[in-house]
């Protein structure tokens, strides 16, 4: 799974950072934005990006999961 933070949208609320169950974003202090650091950790369970209030966070699956 490959997840992408759009930084043109992100508005730094925090939301993906604090609600990921695997904290898989660690937060950038000088940008005050989220970084998805951890992608081996992530369960792909999408809360992130349903807390996401601006649609920030894109989740794409590979292929051949389809």
């Amino acid at each position: 799974m490959i997840i992408k933070i759009d930084t043109e949208k992100c508005i730094g609320c925090k939301k993906c950072y604090t609600v990921c169950p695997m904290d898989c974003f660690t937060w950038d202090e000088k940008e005050k934005k989220p970084v998805y650091t951890y992608e081996e950790e992530c369960w792909t369970c999408g809360i992130c990006w349903m807390d996401c209030p601006k649609r920030a966070i894109d989740i794409r699956y590979p292929a051949a999961l389809y």
